[in-house]
């Protein structure tokens, strides 16, 4: 292994100071969340010792819900292909449940250890991973230099690198440029997300398309919630899907939707906004627009405290826009809406999940910040599947078009749906990308 550069010793030197002075922090988080802060501290209680007939470790980390959703056919595969034995970390509370729900035992999970040098160390003792894979962007210069020291191959899967976060990795290549050299591949969505891996530093040769395989995670019919049921609109009623909502855009949505409400009233929409915590501010949002607004969580209390599949009829028909406030239903919902936008399009972050919707069949509108997702839309666009918006103006008008012609929707929606449809299965062209690779 080459000799680390000053600037990373400087980094983990800083980090490690950090960490001491923030011991109050880390002290009241043992007292708050035990074992979320044991496991961040490097202490993972119970992790099993590694089977002796059982192939290779693979730690797999994916810091939240959409990594977590874009990395467990991977995982089901991986395991029953391979024999390999998983462990699986996550950054955030819901992405640990999440992984707990949708993956099955013997996967060991726990959270990502702070990117501390010595707390590293002794969680990868613990761990003992033959194979670390990183999802998306988790570039933590310590953990992957930690890893390799230990003589762990390392690698990036489903990598993306938006030019927002291009730029920010750029400022600091010092840092990350010899750090993201030590990598054994790095697995991305498209060339384009390459190239900006391979500016940073990456070797041309380690460099492989595996596709998105956030395409994978396609939710079944069998595991519908029933929107239109629980809320009372009737199958004559237009459902709007806006999903991932950023806070620059919802106004700009239910404006449109408004406008577009004027001459089509049976639009009804669903706004399911990016981080849930925000679902309070969204529904003010919806209320100032004298729009009647719910919010799933609470539909679904009245409906266990009834023992209703729904609510009272007088209150279902007052409903305009449902705010979609619960992990997990944002893949049924498109499953069971008409329309579907795009969140992070017209905030400026680059889009985020366009596949759900495609698979679900649905037109989809969408703005034109659409770094993250650029290939799949560029593809849906020539398609004639997704319009392009910049305004609640353009949101109405899009709005009016699709919901004014069943056959506009259809064919939009029927082009969404063989796009999804022809791609190839990324989730195994990644474990063909590993194994290649000499990882698996």
């Amino acid at each position: 292994m080459p000799s680390i550069p000053f600037v990373i010793l400087l980094y983990r030197l800083m980090v490690s100071v950090v960490f001491v002075i923030g011991s109050p922090v880390w002290l009241i988080g043992l007292v708050a969340r035990p074992e979320r802060w044991r496991n961040r501290i490097g202490f993972l209680h119970g992790i099993p010792e590694k089977g002796s007939h059982l192939g290779a470790r693979v730690w797999v980390h994916a810091s939240s819900v959409g990594e977590v959703k874009a990395t467990t056919k991977v995982v089901r595969e991986m395991s029953s292909r391979f024999s390999v034995e998983v462990v699986f970390s996550t950054m955030t509370a819901a992405g640990h449940s999440v992984a707990k729900a949708e993956l099955a035992e013997p996967v060991y999970f726990f959270y990502l250890p702070l990117d501390v040098p010595f707390i590293l160390r002794r969680a990868l003792d613990q761990i003992s991973p033959d194979v670390l894979l990183l999802v998306e962007t988790e570039l933590w210069p310590s953990l992957i230099l930690e890893a390799k020291k230990k003589g762990t191959k390392v690698a990036v899967v489903n990598g993306k690198m938006s030019a927002r976060g291009f730029g920010r990795y750029r400022k600091f290549k010092c840092l990350f440029g010899p750090v993201l050299r030590l990598l054994d591949a790095v697995l991305v969505q498209s060339g384009a997300h390459g190239r900006l891996y391979k500016e940073l530093g990456v070797p041309a040769e380690r460099i492989m398309v595996s596709g998105n395989t956030k395409q994978d995670s396609q939710i079944l019919l069998s595991e519908r919630i029933d929107l239109k049921e629980r809320t009372g609109w009737s199958s004559s009623e237009l459902v709007f899907v806006a999903g991932s909502t950023r806070p620059e855009e919802e106004r700009i949505i239910c404006e449109g939707f408004a406008r577009a409400r004027t001459s089509f009233d049976a639009l009804r929409l669903v706004l399911a906004p990016r981080h849930l915590k925000r679902a309070a501010s969204v529904a003010r949002i919806a209320s100032s627009l004298d729009l009647n607004v719910a919010r799933w969580s609470e539909l679904q209390a009245l409906a266990y405290a009834s023992g209703m599949p729904c609510v009272d009829s007088a209150k279902r028909q007052q409903i305009d826009v449902l705010v979609l406030d619960t992990i997990g239903d944002l893949a049924a919902a498109y499953l069971e809406g008409d329309i579907a936008f795009i969140g992070g399009t017209l905030s400026g972050h680059g889009g985020h999940n366009i596949l759900e919707p495609a698979a679900a069949g649905l037109p989809i509108i969408a703005g034109p910040s659409r770094e993250n997702i650029e290939d799949d839309s560029d593809a849906l666009a020539r398609a004639g599947a997704l319009l392009t918006v910049k305004s609640a103006s353009e949101v109405s008008e899009s709005l009016l078009t699709l919901a004014s012609s069943r056959e506009e929707r259809s064919r939009r929606g029927k082009e969404a749906l063989s796009f999804y449809a022809s791609r190839p299965v990324a989730s195994l062209v990644t474990l063909e990308c590993l194994e290649k690779a000499g990882l698996l």
